[in-house]
This record gives structure tokens, C-alpha cells and sequence, in this order.
């Protein structure tokens, strides 16, 4: 009884069930073998068993040594001992997936040899790659570390290889920061050894002027003209003209004592700045920091971690009853031994339809009053009896059009009653045509002509994607961050890497340096030459921003060592691109500062001569002094051996010749210290941008580097052959439904 009502429901209870007690005994042992087997070729004998191996570790906040330990203004870096942020866990990730790490791992363990790859097999470094991919894993765990998976047959290699991973982060991050900072280092070297050099010339150039007499301008004038007083008073003219030759010497080379002076002591103060600048560059290049700190180192595994042997039964074992199941209910329904519910429902309707109740109930239907107004019938019993009709004979009347003319109207009205169950049932079934059971058996119907038309399908994208009509391409990729740049404006250095990447210099150059409109084969006299040259050029490369804000250059082309080249050729043209930018500026910068100091000299100069005019002319050169010792001399207030053989010709002289130009003499010599005080700076920062016009600097940190790969990346044929597939079977399949409902309907 209850298998009985199971019938009257859907596939997937009534049929299910049907199936489930008819064939429980074969089910049983479709059961126990789909186990054995499970169990069997799960076995190691079969499946390699994998041990699992992981280490967690946090990256370090600070990169830079200098900052975080020697730089007096470091209170804005991050302290070493400071665990990283999300910037940091991203970057360690996208250094942990870099091929630097990959290779050297490949290299010290001989994975190739270990997975057992034939070194003289065509795509061997695309499967070592595959399978390094998929035993060693790198993910960011929600507590902001970094997690390092290693699945291996050996659990102690397992182990040792995930250790040794997390030991390379720090050597691998070492090598790309000290490739940029011995960079940084010669920059400042040279600079230090400029400054320094500098500064010797200039020592130099006083040891020179000390030679002729100059040794402390401001001292010298003072006793100089404290002791011209002294002698103008004795009215010793030897002595006088003794001190004036000296007066002269320093009234000529003063200017250039003073300018030397307060250029050396700005440049010691310069090169102690430098210095400092320069020990920090020399530790950033010579010495290194660990980048990480291990939470969970790896250990040996004493359990396998794959396979899950009893998830496999387990899925085995339900995907066979599964299948079984499904197999006897589809050969019970075809072989007729077991109807749908659809199918009972429209043969219930059918015999509903047929029965006799229902005929009698559609013929012993009163004439509406109506019809009996229009014809005044005076037979009042005729109206009372209901008017019986022979089902048989009111079909074959609705059939024959030539029937009584008086009872059209009858006949009109029954057979739209007749007629309406019909057009439901054609309905019915017309809306069933997308039910599973009918679709099931539309396609046991034409089987043969769908295995055919799939089968054609298949072949025709097996030939049409092979290589006689898809030229097949390889991709060559690399991974890199940008460095030694600043954003221009509030986009992040990663976007201004890919902005520039993306520039239609860079697209030119690639483009002229591989001959791309030859190598696309596109005619130079085409209409639309430079559109159909550009879309294939940005077709074949793609450049994209990561999950971790590096940038990752793709070249697709039909020649291995094309795609590597022009990877390395776009990393090349984005040095040149920023190297140029960047010099453009600094060309700028030291022209403008070139001009600066020209014109410095020149008012150097020209000060130095108005100077040396007021000392050998007026006989004046230091305002102070000098001014005290006329002022003596003038007031006879002078003490000492001679004091009352004062010169006072010579004091009138002099003090005309102050009262004259002491201001201009005050102006001159303030004029000069500020002159060459901003003369050395200008001096310095015209060097500073004269060193970066000629540095050959890189601006990229690449954390993967191209490769040429030994496997075809498009087209992937398997799965243009399953498409196509499907896609002619449904196209198929619908032309069979509007064919099946056209007879349906006709």
C-alpha cells in the first residue's frame, strides 16, 4: 500500500523510492563493493600519502636598519621590534609566492628529481611548477600573520622545507632592499667624497692665504689698525708704511679670507649631516635584520594529512548508490515498466474525459431562456425536459458541419464545451515538454541523431582549436614593486607604476623594438593600421595591480623567449621611462642653480673689488677697529710711547675717508658673509641634483622574474571541446522541442 501511493509522487520520491525497495538488494552490494574499492584505492598503494607541515610567523614592522636604529629623527618609523600591519603581511605574501623563493627551493631539495619529473620531458618545468603549487601554500590567517603550509611524502623534508622557507623570506627581502640601497650607498659615498674633497680646496686655499698674511681678518684689522694709530702718533713712517703694506694684503685678500671662511665652516656642517646620511646608507647596504618573527616553527608530522581515507568511502560509497539509482530508475521508466507521475496525470485526465458522467453532464445542459424567447415555443413541457443527447451523435453532429440547420446554435455552444478539456490538455502537456521525464525522453529519441550532432561537435572544435587554426601562445610573466619613485599627486606608487607601464611611450617602444606589426602579421598599408596594432599589443599584455599592491606584467605570445623578452624589455623601457622623468627635473633644477650661482659669483666678485677699492683707495676695510682708532687718534686720547706725535694729517684723512664710506664699507662686508653663505648652499643642492642628472638608478624591486615557459597557456583545447559540446547539444535540444511541439500541435 505504501509503495502504492509512493507512485502517485514526483521522480525524486515516488520513482526514487520504487527504486530504492525493488533493487535493495543489488543497491547493498553496489554499497559494499563501491567501499572495498574505496578502501583499496585509497590506500597508499594507490594515493601517495602527503605529511603536513606549517609555520606562522609575523612580519616585522620597520625595512630599514638606519631608521629604526642610527637616525636621530626616527620617531616617526616603526620600531624593530614591532610586529607588521597589513601592508607588511601583504608584501611577505607576494615574496613567498616570488619565483626567488621558488627556485632556490626547487634548487637546494631537487624537486624535480624528488616528484620524479623526467628532466627530458616537454612541458617539465611547467609540471614542477604545478606541483610545487599545489604542496606548498601561502595564506594570510585572520590574526594578521602569515601562514606556511608544506604537504610532502617525507614528513621530516616536509618540515625542514617549510623551515627553511621562512628562513629565505629574510634573505630573499635582504637581496631586493640591498640591490636598491647599495644604489642609495654610492650615491651618498659619492657625495661625501665630493664634500670632503671640497672642503680640502678650501683648506687649502687658507693655508694659501695664510701664507701671505691673512690669518684672522677680524683680529688682524683690529691690531693693525690699533698699531697704525700707535706709530701715525710716534710719527714713525717706517713703521707706518710697514703696517700699511700689511693693511693692503689684507684689504685684498680679506674678502676672499671672509667667503672661504663661512664656506668651510657651512661645509663642515654639511659633510657632519652627510656623514651621518652616509653610515646610515652603508648599514642599509652591509648589514641585515630578520623581516620576520616565527610564531610556530615546523615540525615533523607523525599522521598523514592526506588522504582523508574515510571521506573518500564516504563519497565514493554515495556517489555509487547515487548513480545506481539514478541508472535503475532511468531503465525502469524507458523499459515501461514504471510510469511517472506526469504520465498518470494525463492518462487520468484523458479517462475523465472519456467517462460517461461527465458526457451526460455536458448534454443535459438547459437551454439558456433566451433561445426559447426567440423561438415562442407554446409547448411549455418541452421546456421542462431536459434534452437528452447520445454522446456518440452529438460528436459525429460537431464533426459534420452539414447537420440541421435549426440546432447550429446548440451545436456551436456544445462544441466549444467539448473543445476546452482539449486545448487544456494540449496545454498540459505542451508545458510538460520541459519536465524531466519528457526530456529524458525526447532525448532517448533522438539519441542517435544527438550523439551524432555532439560527436560532429566535438571533433570540428578538436580540429578548429588546434594549431592549424589557433596559434597557440605562451605566457611570461613577472611580479614587481615599485621603488626610489614618489606619487605626484594622491595616487600610490603602485598606481603610478601602472599608469606608467600603460603609457603609450612604453607601448611604442615595445612595439618597435620586437617589430610587433610584422611579428602580428598586419599590413603597415591597412585602413586601420595603428587600431588593430594597438589591440593586439594590449590583447597579448596585461598588466594588473595584485591583492598584495604589487604590479604583475603578462605577455602572451606564440614564441616562449618573445614573451620573457618582452616582459624584461617593459621593465626596461619603465626604468628608462622614470629615469628620464626623474632627470628632466633635475635638469631643470641644475640649470636653474647653475644660473643661481653664476650670478652669486659675479656679485662676489664685484663685492670683493668695491672692498679692495675702499682698502687700497680710502685706506679703510673694517668699520669697528678702524672707527675706534681714528676716534683716538682724532681725540689725541692715545697712551704710550709716542702719543704726543700724533699724525694728525693721517687721522683727518682717515676719518674724512670713514665718514665717507663706513656705510658702504658695513654693507660691502655683510654683503659678502650672506653672499657666500647662500653661494655654498646653492652650491651644494646644485651638486646634489647634478649627482641624481647622472645616477643610473633602478625604480623597481622585482620580486618574480620572467621565465620562458615550456607549456602553451591558450588556447586550453579540453576545455573549448566542452563547451562546444554543450553548447551544440542545447542548441539541439531546442530545436527538437519547437519540432516535437510543432507535430504536437498540427
Amino acid at each position: 500500500m505504501e509503495v502504492q501511493k509512493q507512485t502517485n509522487k514526483p521522480f525524486f520520491s515516488g520513482v526514487f523510492m520504487q527504486v530504492v525497495f525493488k533493487y535493495k538488494k543489488h543497491l547493498a552490494i553496489i554499497g559494499v563493493v563501491a567501499i572495498i574499492l574505496s578502501i583499496i584505492f585509497s590506500s597508499p598503494y594507490f594515493i601517495t600519502p602527503l605529511f603536513k607541515s606549517t609555520v606562522i610567523l609575523y612580519p616585522t614592522a620597520s625595512k630599514s636598519i638606519s631608521k629604526a636604529l642610527l637616525s636621530e629623527s626616527s620617531g616617526g618609523s616603526k620600531d624593530i621590534l614591532e610586529f607588521g600591519e597589513e601592508e607588511q603581511t601583504e608584501q611577505m605574501l607576494q615574496v613567498l609566492n616570488s619565483n626567488r623563493i621558488m627556485d632556490r627551493v626547487i634548487k637546494k631539495y631537487n624537486l624535480m628529481q624528488h616528484y620524479e619529473i623526467s628532466p627530458h620531458a616537454k612541458y617539465k618545468m611547467t609540471r614542477l611548477y604545478n606541483e610545487y603549487e599545489s604542496n606548498f601554500r601561502f595564506r594570510r590567517t585572520e590574526y594578521m600573520a602569515v601562514k606556511i603550509t608544506v604537504y610532502d611524502k617525507d614528513p621530516q623534508l616536509a618540515a625542514d622545507m617549510a623551515n627553511d622557507i621562512a628562513e629565505l623570506v629574510d634573505s630573499t627581502i635582504n637581496e631586493m632592499q640591498k640591490k636598491v640601497a647599495k644604489k642609495a650607498f654610492q650615491i651618498v659615498d659619492n657625495e661625501y667624497l665630493t664634500l670632503k674633497n671640497q672642503i680640502k680646496v678650501k683648506e687649502d686655499s687658507m693655508t694659501v692665504l695664510r701664507e701671505l698674511g691673512v690669518h684672522d681678518y677680524e683680529s688682524q684689522s683690529e691690531m693693525f689698525n690699533r698699531q697704525l694709530a700707535i706709530e701715525m702718533a710716534r710719527g714713525n713712517s717706517a713703521g707706518m708704511k710697514r703696517l700699511q703694506k700689511k693693511l693692503d694684503v689684507l684689504a685684498k685678500y680679506g674678502g676672499p679670507y671672509v667667503s672661504l671662511r663661512d664656506g668651510l665652516e657651512h661645509d663642515k656642517k654639511q659633510l657632519s649631516f652627510i656623514k651621518a646620511k652616509y653610515e646610515e646608507a652603508r648599514v642599509d647596504a652591509t648589514e641585515s635584520l630578520p623581516h620576520k618573527f616565527i610564531v610556530s616553527s615546523a615540525y615533523k608530522a607523525e599522521k598523514k594529512s592526506y588522504p582523508i581515507r574515510w571521506l573518500i568511502v564516504v563519497i565514493a560509497t554515495l556517489s555509487a548508490l547515487f548513480l545506481a539509482i539514478l541508472a535503475f530508475g532511468t531503465l525502469e521508466v524507458f523499459s515501461g515498466r514504471m510510469e511517472l507521475d506526469i504520465k498518470k496525470k494525463r492518462n487520468n485526465l484523458n479517462d475523465f474525459e472519456k467517462s460517461p458522467v461527465l458526457e451526460n453532464k455536458r448534454v443535459a445542459e438547459p437551454v439558456p431562456a433566451k433561445e426559447n424567447v426567440k423561438h415562442n415555443d407554446p409547448e411549455p413541457e418541452k421546456k421542462e425536459e431536459p434534452e437528452v443527447i447520445n454522446t456518440e451523435k452529438k460528436r459525429n453532429e460537431i464533426k459534420n458541419p452539414s447537420s440541421d440547420k435549426s440546432s447550429t446554435n446548440n451545436t456551436k455552444e456544445e462544441k466549444v464545451k467539448l473543445n476546452q478539456p482539449e486545448k487544456e490538455n494540449k496545454n498540459i502537456e505542451m508545458d510538460n515538454f520541459f519536465n524531466s521525464s519528457n526530456l529524458i525522453k525526447l532525448i532517448s529519441k533522438w539519441k542517435y541523431h544527438l550523439l551524432v550532432i555532439v560527436g560532429v561537435s566535438a571533433i570540428l572544435a578538436m580540429i578548429f582549436s588546434g594549431p592549424s587554426f589557433i596559434t597557440p601562445k605562451f605566457k611570461s610573466y613577472a611580479v614587481v614593486y615599485p621603488a626610489n619613485i614618489e606619487p605626484y599627486s594622491e595616487e600610490s606608487e603602485t598606481e603610478q607604476m601602472l599608469q606608467i607601464m600603460n603609457s603609450q611611450d612604453i607601448t611604442d617602444s615595445v612595439i618597435k623594438k620586437f617589430n610587433l606589426a610584422g611579428h602580428y602579421k598586419i599590413n603597415p598599408n591597412y585602413k586601420y593600421y595603428q587600431t588593430v596594432l594597438f589591440y593586439e599589443y594590449h590583447q597579448n599584455v596585461k598588466i594588473s595591480k595584485t591583492p598584495y599592491e604589487s604590479v604583475q606584467i603578462e605577455v602572451f605570445d606564440k614564441s616562449p623567449d618573445t614573451a620573457m623578452l618582452m616582459v624584461t624589455a617593459i621593465l626596461h623601457f619603465y626604468d628608462k621611462k622614470i629615469s628620464s622623468l626623474h632627470k628632466s627635473k633635475y635638469r631643470e633644477v641644475a640649470d636653474m642653480y647653475q644660473k643661481q650661482l653664476a650670478l652669486k659669483r659675479g656679485t662676489i666678485d664685484s663685492l670683493k673689488q668695491i672692498m679692495f677699492t675702499l682698502g687700497t683707495k680710502y685706506g679703510i676695510f673694517e668699520y669697528d677697529y678702524q672707527s675706534q682708532e681714528i676716534m683716538r687718534g682724532y681725540l689725541k686720547t692715545l697712551t704710550g710711547e709716542g702719543a704726543e706725535r700724533i699724525n694728525t694729517k693721517e687721522v683727518n684723512r682717515l676719518l674724512s675717508s670713514m665718514e665717507q664710506k663706513s656705510g658702504q664699507l658695513i654693507e660691502v662686508v655683510q654683503m659678502i658673509q650672506d653672499e657666500s653663505r647662500t653661494y655654498v648652499e646653492t652650491k651644494l643642492d646644485y651638486e646634489l641634483a647634478v649627482r641624481f642628472l647622472h645616477a643610473n638608478m633602478t625604480y623597481s624591486n622585482i620580486v618574480t622574474y620572467p621565465y620562458v615557459s615550456d607549456k602553451k597557456s591558450y588556447p586550453i583545447r579540453w576545455l573549448i571541446v566542452v563547451v562546444v559540446s554543450l553548447a551544440a547539444f542545447v542548441f539541439t535540444m531546442i530545436i527538437i522541442l519547437f519540432v516535437e511541439k510543432r507535430k504536437s500541435s498540427s
